[in-house]
């Protein structure tokens, strides 16, 4: 039997906890954002799982939707000396309730656009960064060249720029460019029936979403995110 107070305590813990459930959704993932941001904006593009055997392992959900993914650019902002550097981060979203597959080398995320699958960025004005290795396309992509999102999945890649490659291109050293980022893909994917598979496999392609997808551009002046 309560006591009298006990029975107040009761009834104010009662309150505190009523109090955090209707505050929590408010505050809650602004406080994570500031304390983890990288848990909460987003595993690394690099971490995700790499497809395995696209030709019997797909999801009907992923491979219905018509725009799976989208995208969003933030920068550091221009740096102050040579010593310092540009970053630009790529979020790539699974905007479905299924698992989506694309096309994503760490190595391969380039400035510009030559019509290849894959990631990549572009300044406006153009200007003389650079960045990753040269690529191309062909029937079938590589399945440690695909990643798979998870349903409503976020994931981040980020890309440096040396700040004496930054400071001596007018157009970037200035803080008024922009860039945005695009994902494109030319091809549904072959599946590769060599050697003979012992089943006829489920899928005749890899299910990759074809098209182009751009951000929002993001003047690099702004730094909204901090160099990491």
């Amino acid at each position: 039997m309560f006591r009298g107070g006990d029975n107040r305590n009761f009834v104010v813990g009662v309150m505190l906890v009523v109090a955090l459930l209707f505050f929590m959704p408010r505050y809650l993932p602004n406080l994570v954002a500031s304390i983890l941001p990288q848990l909460y904006e987003g595993v690394p593009c690099s971490s995700l799982r790499t497809a395995d055997d696209r030709a019997n392992h797909q999801s009907l959900l992923g491979r219905s939707a018509g725009e799976p993914i989208s995208l969003s650019v933030r920068t550091s902002g221009v740096p102050s000396d040579a010593a310092g550097s540009l970053w630009v981060t790529i979020a790539v979203t699974n905007n479905t309730v299924g698992s989506v597959a694309f096309v994503y080398d760490p190595q391969r995320v380039i400035v510009g656009d030559n019509n290849t699958s894959g990631l990549g960025i572009v300044f406006n004005p153009g200007n003389s960064l650079s960045a990753g290795l040269p690529r191309q396309d062909s029937g079938s992509v590589p399945e440690s060249s695909l990643r798979i999102l998870a349903p409503r999945q976020r994931c981040l890649h980020t890309v440096e720029f040396p700040g004496g490659n930054v400071l001596i291109d007018p157009n970037a050293s200035s803080g008024s460019a922009q860039v945005f980022a695009y994902y494109r893909n030319n091809i549904n994917g072959a599946i590769n029936t060599s050697p003979i598979p012992n089943a006829t496999p489920i899928f005749r392609d890899q299910g990759l979403w074809t098209g182009i997808v751009e951000s929002a551009p993001q003047g690099i002046g702004r730094g909204d995110i901090p160099a990491p």
